[in-house]
């Protein structure tokens, strides 16, 4: 059998406008705290949400940035995992959010009961074509894809690419010229991991970066322990699939 691929480049030129707070990007769902271009471009990154608040509700899952952009927050099933860069190496914590730790920019939902739905991947080999499966996969499972929805990836990941903040934005500002680097892993080939993401269309610059409707962080198992960043780039394969909010 031949093995169809789906090969997925998330732009990550991190465009964003700025806010104050929680801004209800969906009332009785997703929730943004903070704007990408306020943050990434504008410097605005005090802190703005607890993540032991945003944990202590039922189902959360979230992406996003810590305060000063020390780091990046990935929080799936109510687990907080918070990776920071330093001196080369990077630390992860979780799956309990330490108490001091706040967020400048993170995207929240809560979600007690998923689904699983097939990811069709014939024809689909760039970004784009994988927001158009998931916006039809969401669609069919019977979303408003109009407005942010959140969704979870956990089979057929065949390759992955992520990086972890350090204190500024590497799209914004040429890494070579700061003393600070982003930290970076990849695999090249089937990685165990879960891509924790949202869909949401028309929200570059606000919860999603330039060019694209998905923001998508990975919590990976390597080597005995558990990293986790934003995603830059992966690769689907066979048996892939999407786990989206049940309409039940």
């Amino acid at each position: 059998m031949t093995r169809t691929a789906l090969l997925v480049a998330l732009p990550a030129a991190f465009l964003l406008a700025q806010t104050l707070g929680c801004r209800a990007a969906d009332p009785g769902g997703v929730r943004q705290f903070g704007e990408m271009r306020a943050v990434m471009r504008g410097g605005d990154t005090e802190p703005r949400v607890s993540l032991s608040k945003v944990a202590a509700r039922p189902g959360a899952i979230a992406v996003g940035a810590l305060a000063d952009l020390a780091g990046e927050i990935t929080i799936y099933e109510s687990q907080v995992w918070v990776a920071r860069p330093e001196a080369g190496e990077l630390h992860v914590t979780g799956p309990t959010a330490i108490s001091t730790d706040q967020a400048t920019l993170l995207t929240v939902a809560n979600v007690e009961n998923w689904d699983d739905h097939p990811l069709p991947l014939e024809g689909a080999t760039s970004g784009k074509d994988l927001e158009d499966a998931i916006r039809i996969v969401a669609t069919n499972a019977g979303l408003d894809v109009k407005r942010p929805f959140p969704f979870v990836i956990t089979t057929g990941i065949a390759s992955l690419e992520l990086h972890v903040i350090n204190g500024y934005c590497p799209i914004g500002t040429d890494p070579a010229t700061m003393n600070a680097q982003p930290w970076k892993w990849s695999s090249t080939g089937p990685v165990s991991a879960t891509i924790v993401g949202f869909f949401a269309l028309d929200s570059a610059g606000v919860m999603t970066h330039h060019g694209t409707s998905i923001h998508a962080h990975a919590i990976v198992r390597h080597d005995q322990s558990t990293i986790t960043g934003h995603i830059d780039r992966f690769a689907l394969g066979q048996g892939a699939s999407i786990r989206l909010p049940s309409q039940e």
